[in-house]
């Protein structure tokens, strides 16, 4: 459905890259993917003059995915915890060391196919770290309704690169050998370094103390019970999972159409053209679409781009089909991105984004292993036209589980109510409560409470409640009984000071509308009982 939006000139907001916090960023983003879209260009080219090394092709796309799916989570409990702008620099100079070992590999001739995955597997952890924790401080730096520009910026900064990165790694080899390519991400992964160090460290939004994997928890438990960000999190990864096919083969698919080592350069350039030619058509339709119909389109081009790249009869037309793709990478996965950054509060961002990222990331390695295999048993172009036809029944999302316009959504932090003051000892802070809230209903607003009550439901569930129930007293008549049960009385001082938003309180405070009096709370521990005997 088409929004109705005028907006002139005049009251548009200026670019994100006018303040120069959101712009330090931006280049450490574009210096981080600089360096990741040139060194699997040089490495598939490496495989691919190895005698056999043909089928391990698809197997540098795996690596430089799967390792950012696994750590996204622990990434994420860190990024919420820590200085993001340290742990960057930390991970930042392990990457760099990684370049450093791969060049010289190289340039010794003692590189092998198992080396070169282990070093682009931590440099794979490297890019996940650096996008988690940096685009996390995107709502931190820009106005609310500069969130969907600031998140086509930044994907501007990893598809420019891709557009660099691969045609530079393309002309590189051809002039030169694979070790120079390999040293070229060197410069990038050093700038980085030193544009950190001049921006400011953001304020850490999480001061829990549970465990690492509690933590985890946490956020992986907000987006499972969040609908809206489910949704998103499914689209991410169909479309990932379908997309990656033809960057698995694409290296295939070129020198089989002649492709020299420049040419395979602008092949894999023409997605990053796709790419920066979607982020520069997003705003446009996002301002006069909604992100359902967006995401939709998106997934419509990319199977076009799939169903032409199946058919290419030379490098003009394949370089056509990439370019859809890059397009409809952009328009997907950047629409899915700003619409995560914008639900999500502050307190539980990182981990929220990366789930998210898990998505993505799985999505294309698992993408390219499947899809990999069938190209292998059967054919890359045989292969494409399975992946056309996946990706074509992704559309059907925006009909079976389509997006809400939640721009309206307050997610900022409110400290909305107190709690209890107990004096407990550490150990039993750490004892299981069940809180209890009694609500007394009046007749005419039943209907409307219990409607409301679905809603508290999500809110108390993703800020850390478990075993929620509302309960009807037999008794009294419009009296409810809410429960839940909270991991500690430190997690439930948590939910209730650190992680409540003014959407939450809106919510709550309507809910005490519908009541008679004002709703009361109490608060029962749980007794640890022995063994009998």
């Amino acid at each position: 459905m088409m929004k109705e939006v005028c907006v002139s000139s005049a009251d548009r907001p200026p670019s994100p890259l006018a303040d120069r916090r959101f712009a330090l960023l931006w280049s450490c983003v574009a210096a981080a993917y600089l360096a990741q879209w040139m060194l699997p260009v040089a490495a598939q080219w490496f495989l691919v003059r190895r005698p056999g090394g043909e089928a391990l092709v698809p197997v540098v796309a795996v690596v430089s995915t799967l390792p950012m799916a696994l750590m996204a989570i622990p990434v994420g409990v860190l990024a919420d915890r820590v200085d993001r702008r340290k742990l960057v620099m930390a991970v930042q100079s392990l990457v760099l060391l990684a370049e450093a070992v791969l060049v010289g590999l190289s340039l010794s001739g003692r590189l092998q196919p198992w080396s070169l995955f282990v070093l682009l597997a931590i440099m794979s952890i490297g890019i996940v770290t650096t996008f988690n924790s940096l685009s996390s401080m995107v709502p931190d730096l820009v106005e609310k309704e500069m969130i969907p520009a600031a998140s086509a910026l930044l994907t501007i900064a990893t598809n420019a690169t891709r557009v660099i990165g691969p045609a530079l790694a393309g002309f590189i080899l051809a002039a030169t050998s694979v070790g120079m390519a390999f040293a070229a991400a060197i410069p990038a992964t050093a700038l980085l370094l030193i544009v950190l160090s001049r921006l400011k460290s953001p304020p850490v939004t999480d001061q829990g103390d549970e465990g690492l994997l509690a933590a985890a928890a946490v956020g992986v438990r907000y987006v499972r019970v969040s609908p809206q960000a489910r949704k998103l999190v499914i689209r991410t990864f169909w479309f990932t999972a379908a997309v990656t096919s033809m960057l698995a083969v694409l290296p295939i698919l070129a020198t089989d159409l002649g492709a020299t080592a420049t040419g395979l350069g602008l092949v894999l350039a023409a997605q990053g053209v796709g790419a920066v030619l979607g982020a520069l058509t997003l705003p446009r339709m996002t301002a006069r679409f909604r992100q359902n119909t967006v995401v939709a389109v998106g997934f419509f081009v990319a199977a076009v781009g799939l169903g032409v790249g199946a058919a290419a009869p030379g490098l003009v037309v394949l370089g056509i089909a990439t370019t859809l793709v890059g397009w409809a990478w952009t328009t997907v996965l950047a629409t899915d991105q700003a619409a995560m950054q914008m639900y999500l509060p502050a307190w539980v961002r990182a981990r929220g984004l990366s789930v998210m990222m898990i998505a993505t990331f799985s999505g294309q390695a698992l993408g390219a292993a499947l899809f990999g295999w069938i190209s292998g048993v059967w054919s890359p172009t045989g292969m494409l036209a399975i992946a056309t036809a996946v990706m074509l029944a992704g559309v059907c999302l925006a009909f079976v589980l389509p997006l809400k316009d939640l721009d309206h959504v307050d997610r900022s932090a409110v400290q909305g109510w107190v709690s209890t003051e107990f004096v407990l000892s550490p150990q039993e802070a750490r004892r299981p409560v069940q809180v209890s809230v009694q609500y007394d209903v009046t007749d005419i607003d039943r209907a409307l409470f219990m409607r409301r009550m679905v809603e508290l439901r999500i809110i108390r569930l993703r800020t850390g409640a478990r075993r929620w129930q509302l309960l009807a007293d037999p008794d009294v008549e419009g009296r409810y009984h809410e429960q839940y049960m909270v991991r500690s009385w430190l997690e439930h001082e948590m939910q209730i000071r650190m992680r409540g938003t003014v959407h939450d309180a809106g919510v709550r405070d309507a809910i005490a509308a519908l009541c008679r009096a004002q709703p009361i709370t109490s608060y029962s521990f749980r007794v640890p009982l022995g063994v009998p005997v």
